[in-house]
């Protein structure tokens, strides 16, 4: 059974015909997956924590923040078309906006380490309503859908000699390839959190527009500023206090529409919309203004914005998660973000 949500005939100025499929054929049954996935990922938290050494239960995913403001800025542009126009999200709205930079790991490590990098926003709408934003620095997951997601999880927070012989049993040679090519190619080295692009990889409801995936892209000059050696452990925070020192940080935040199932899948999160079949489409800018990342102050706002929950889900109805993937984080972050507040 299908959860059907479907827009006019594609017909010109109308907006393509797309639905989500529930896992078991409903979304009680899914629902009940869910909660049995988020038990899994506590558990790969709790096995976090043991390797690690902490004293203290972390993120299962995005664990090290580099940055924390909470003073930036979201300005959609004046000019915004009328069809990417949704909720508080109008042209020329400015929204202050929360953000988080952080390494996508589990445990606490260098920032010279290869790793996946991650941003969350938490935008603040008229009315004191929040709207959360999350990305991580690879187009696509290396998962399909939130079963395999836990799975590699699971595996992964394992012995790693046995790794690839579990993945082999579990998933065979061909997904395996795919899933460890996509993590290699995922997990690099990182120069600068302000040159990252961040894609939302699963795909949200956009208003009327219908589903969208939204990527923040890098504005302003591309040269780090001075930092520490590469394998400095904080290096990626002293190069952004730096830059931020002087200047201001810029990002563009751009939309895909939905086309097609074919080419631009909700349900499948390992599959990327290309370019060519959906541009990418300019609706805001964010910026974080000049400030002292490492002063008191500074500190003491990173730390607070450490505390926060960011969760796909704290957002209006009209900008719900869409896809297998996104609706498991509802209940997923939920039980992890227990975990790690208490």
């Amino acid at each position: 059974m299908s959860d059907s949500h479907n827009s006019p005939s594609e017909t010109a100025g109308a907006a393509p015909n797309w639905r989500e499929i529930h896992h078991g054929g409903s979304p009680e049954a899914e629902e009940a997956h869910f909660r049995e996935l988020a038990d899994a990922i506590v558990g790969v938290q709790r096995t976090n924590k043991q390797k690690s050494g902490s004293q203290v239960s972390r993120r299962t995913f995005h664990a090290k923040i580099v940055v924390g403001v909470d003073n930036a800025e979201l300005a959609f542009r004046d000019d915004l078309p009328a069809d990417l126009r949704a909720g508080d999200f109008t042209a020329g709205a400015r929204l202050g906006t929360i953000v988080r930079l952080s390494n996508a790991g589990g445990i606490v490590r260098s920032d010279g380490s290869p790793d996946l990098r991650g941003a969350a926003l938490k935008i603040t709408l008229p009315g004191g309503r929040e709207h959360d934003l999350l990305m991580t620095s690879y187009p696509v997951s290396h998962a399909r859908d939130a079963a395999q997601f836990v799975e590699v999880a699971r595996i992964g927070s394992g012995r790693k000699a046995l790794v690839l012989p579990r993945m082999l049993a579990k998933f065979g040679p061909s997904e395996t390839a795919r899933v460890l090519g996509n993590l290699k190619k995922a997990n690099r080295a990182s120069v600068s959190l302000a040159q990252e692009s961040y894609w939302s990889r699963g795909a949200v409801l956009w208003g009327d527009t219908g589903p969208v995936r939204f990527r923040l892209s890098p504005l302003g000059p591309s040269t780090p500023a001075a930092a520490p050696p590469p394998g400095a452990a904080n290096r990626l925070q002293a190069e952004f206090a730096a830059r931020l020192s002087t200047s201001p940080v810029r990002f563009a935040l751009h939309v895909q529409k939905f086309v097609s199932e074919r080419l631009t899948p909700i349900e499948d999160g390992a599959v990327e919309w290309k370019e060519r079949d959906t541009p990418w489409l300019g609706v805001a800018t964010l910026t974080i203004p000049v400030q002292d990342l490492l002063d008191p102050q500074g500190q003491a706002i990173r730390d607070h914005v450490d505390k926060l929950a960011f969760n796909p889900w704290h957002a209006p109805a009209d900008f719900r998660p869409l896809g297998n993937l996104n609706r498991a984080r509802r209940v997923v972050y939920a039980a992890s973000a227990r975990e790690w507040q208490t």
